[in-house]
């Protein structure tokens, strides 16, 4: 399958505003103030720190329930144990990943497991249809294919800029892992990677 490097400049996400404050979950606007871990690949870049609390951030839903819409998932899934999968690019691996993510959130629904994959770069007209193709045929049915406005990634995020894939998670104490992947993981990388779900569930 041909791989494809999305750019897109979506600019509706500074204008929206979803109400995450009503949440019972942290202050997602306002993270608490600790050491910020650096990524090794790209030390200029400041990345979230484990047991940090992720900001609130936009994203277009092309697969979701809210197709079509721009909305915060990292607010609707509040402190629920979440994986963030952000990817700059999609192959078959990217595929997987999410595939295999998809069933570990089917299989721990019993506890509020959740997932999105949000896609960074500046070209929706080519990564709408690959999201919607990759919702097919993998059979993606729990986990939302996104898309976001910058190639940099949400604010305060810290998204290393050589990292075609980053995967996070978190739950309601803040992140438990921040890890940058290859272009193309290996099986058991995917493997090892979704079984990490673990650090997340209580």
């Amino acid at each position: 399958m041909r791989t494809i490097t999305p750019r897109f400049a979506l600019s509706v996400c500074a204008l929206f505003v979803l109400g995450c404050s009503q949440l019972d979950s942290p202050d997602l606007s306002d993270p608490p103030k600790s050491p910020l871990a650096v990524d090794t690949q790209a030390p200029q870049i400041v990345s979230l720190q484990i047991g940090e609390q992720p900001r609130a951030f936009q994203v277009e839903d092309v697969t979701g329930p809210a197709a079509g819409e721009v909305l915060c998932y990292r607010c609707k899934y509040g402190g629920k144990p979440t994986v963030v999968v952000f990817a700059r690019e999609l192959n078959d691996s990217v595929a997987n990943l999410v595939h295999q993510l998809d069933q570990k959130v089917t299989e721990k629904a019993d506890q509020n497991l959740s997932a999105f994959m949000v896609v960074v770069g500046d070209d929706p007209t080519i990564v709408r249809p690959e999201l919607h193709r990759i919702q097919v045929t993998e059979g993606i049915h729990n986990t939302p294919l996104t898309i976001f406005d910058d190639a940099e990634g949400p604010p305060g995020y810290g998204l290393s800029p050589s990292a075609k894939i980053q995967v996070m998670m978190w739950n309601n104490d803040g992140v438990k892992l921040n890890k940058t992947l290859a272009s193309h993981p290996t099986p058991e990388e995917i493997s090892d990677l979704v079984e990490k779900t673990s650090l997340i569930i209580n």
